[in-house]
């Protein structure tokens, strides 16, 4: 699996494009009273899907990430204990299989590097490099070249190991924090954007006469585009700020 692209299945595309169909029939009623423009509004919406698509992509990489922390953890036990890597990748299925399931990644990725293993005559630095390579993810290349330096120098590669696996998993723990924070605040700063429409939305039943002129005269129109326009840009703006690369 290339975790480094994002690809929705059918179901995924359907869910996710009737959804903006209905978000956008809504934002049609509110702003020009039409389920017309609504579905126009909803049909542009589609193009939002390219970033929905990353969305995901850079949460399966966290998770990829925490689950990575726990197989440094294992395969360093497992060297300390005179295996050599090829072995310590196999035996961290067992040691974490009651906390993780078939349906998780890092499952799947140490059978599929056992297989590799055993069927393809691939080394354990090879399956390892294919797995930093498709995950994208920093630590595992910085994991690739600790074993592969241990082995072509002789080092202590139990303690390397060890060490990395400290650094990397800290440092992975750090950008963990980071990233509650920034998803805290980009969920705020999702309520602000929206915050307009709740407005609109509650003066539309409880007052609809006090909306009719932008419904009614070419002006209001004109008012009710430029009002969407400004809270599509203050949108973006906010998930651009909040957009932080770590």
């Amino acid at each position: 699996m290339d975790y480094r692209a994002a690809e929705l299945t059918r179901t995924e595309k359907i869910r996710f494009r009737t959804f903006m169909l209905m978000f956008g029939i809504m934002i049609g009623h509110l702003f020009y009273d039409s389920i017309f423009a609504g579905m126009i509004a909803g049909t542009a919406l589609f193009a939002a899907e390219r970033p929905y698509r990353q969305m995901i992509l850079q949460k399966r990489k966290q998770v990829l990430a925490m689950q990575f922390k726990d197989l440094l953890y294992s395969m360093a036990a497992s060297v300390s204990l005179g295996r050599d890597i090829g072995q310590a990748i196999e035996e961290s299925e067992g040691f974490w299989k009651g906390t993780y399931d078939e349906k998780d990644h890092i499952i799947r990725e140490i059978r599929d590097m056992t297989r590799k293993i055993r069927q393809s005559n691939m080394t354990d630095i090879e399956v390892l490099g294919d797995f930093a390579e498709r995950s994208g993810l920093d630590d595992a290349e910085d994991l690739v070249m600790i074993c592969a330096t241990c082995k072509e120098t002789g080092a202590d590669l139990a303690g390397a190991l060890q060490k990395g696996a400290d650094i990397i998993g800290d440092k992975i723990m750090m950008e963990r924090e980071i990233q509650t924070v920034m998803s805290q605040k980009r969920f705020e700063g999702r309520i602000v954007a929206a915050s307009p429409l709740g407005i609109t939305a509650v003066i539309k039943i409880v007052s609809p006469e006090y909306l009719e002129p932008l419904f009614m005269t070419q002006t209001g129109k004109i008012v009710a585009t430029l009002s969407l326009c400004l809270m599509v840009a203050g949108f973006m703006l906010i998930e651009r700020v909040n957009s932080i690369e770590i």
